[in-house]
C-alpha cells in the first residue's frame, strides 16, 4: 500500500460529474456514543446488492463551514456504494446541521463517530470485519484521533489532514493499513510537511497526491473519488485487514 503518486446541500447539488445511480439512500437518526447522548442525522447509502458488505463511515471537514452534503463525501458515499459494494454513511457532527448538542472542536466529535460506526453495524447484510473510515480534514483528524481505540475500524482514508493540530502526533498510532489523501496546493496538509509526518506512522500506509488540487478538493472531486475508490476495492478483497 505505500507509495505516493501525483495524480452543503448547494453543493451537493451542484457536483459537476456523473454520479452512479445503482444505489439507494435514505435519512437516518442515531445516537451518539457516551452521556449526554445526542441525536444525530445522517444519511445510509446502500448499494443495490447487500451481501457480506463492507461499511464506511464518512467525516466530513470543519463543521463551522461544512457538513455533511460536502460536493466530496457526497460522491465517496455514491460511488463506494455503488461501485465497491459499500454500505456507507455520512452524518452530521454534534450541533451541524440537525444534529444535537454543540460544537466541540474535536473534543467530543470522536463519540459521534463511535455512534454512527455502532448504527451501521446493524444493519442487515454487512461484514463486520470490515469497517472503514474517511475523513476530510477536521474529519479526517477525528478519524485518526478515534480509530486507534476501536478495534472494528480496519482502515481510515485521511484526506487533507489538519496537521497544525497535530505537530507531537495523535495520543495513540492508528497502526492497520491507511492511505493520506492531500492536493498538489494544499496549504493545510502540503506534501513536504505529510511525507515526513506519514513516514513516522507505524503499520501499513500510503500517500497520494491529487495534481492541481487544493484543500477542499473543490473541481477535483472525480480524481479524488477514483483514488479513494480504488484504494477501497482494494482494501475490501484483502482478507485479514
Amino acid at each position: 500500500m505505500e507509495g505516493t503518486t501525483d495524480g452543503s446541500k448547494e453543493a451537493e447539488e451542484g457536483i459537476k460529474m456523473t454520479l452512479p445511480l445503482a444505489q439507494a439512500e435514505r435519512a437516518i437518526t442515531f445516537p451518539s456514543r457516551g452521556q449526554p447522548s445526542f441525536l444525530l442525522e445522517g444519511v445510509l447509502h446502500v448499494p443495490a446488492r447487500v451481501e457480506q458488505a463492507p461499511v464506511v463511515v464518512f467525516c466530513h471537514p470543519q463543521p463551522a463551514s461544512s457538513d455533511m452534503h460536502d460536493t466530496l463525501t457526497v460522491a465517496l458515499a455514491q460511488s463506494l456504494a455503488a461501485e465497491a459494494g459499500v454500505i456507507a454513511l455520512r452524518f452530521n457532527f454534534r450541533g451541524v446541521g440537525k444534529s444535537q448538542g454543540q460544537q466541540t472542536d474535536g473534543r467530543m466529535e470522536p463519540l459521534d463517530l463511535a455512534g454512527a460506526i455502532d448504527v451501521v453495524l446493524a444493519q442487515a447484510g454487512v461484514n463486520p470485519s470490515k469497517v472503514g473510515v474517511v475523513g476530510h480534514g477536521f474529519g479526517a483528524n477525528i478519524a485518526l484521533m478515534y480509530a486507534p481505540y476501536d478495534p472494528r475500524i480496519r482502515t481510515v482514508v485521511a484526506i487533507s489532514l489538519l496537521l497544525y493540530r497535530v505537530g507531537n502526533g495523535f495520543p495513540k498510532a492508528f497502526e492497520r493499513p491507511k492511505l493520506f489523501v492531500t492536493g498538489e496546493f494544499d496549504e493545510i496538509c502540503p506534501r513536504h510537511k505529510l511525507e515526513p509526518f506519514v513516514e513516522q506512522q507505524p503499520g501499513p500506509k500510503g500517500i497520494k497526491i491529487i495534481t492541481g488540487a487544493r484543500h477542499l478538493m473543490r473541481g477535483y472531486e472525480e480524481t479524488a473519488v477514483n483514488v479513494v475508490l480504488k484504494y477501497m476495492k482494494t482494501w475490501a478483497e484483502m482478507q485479514g485487514v
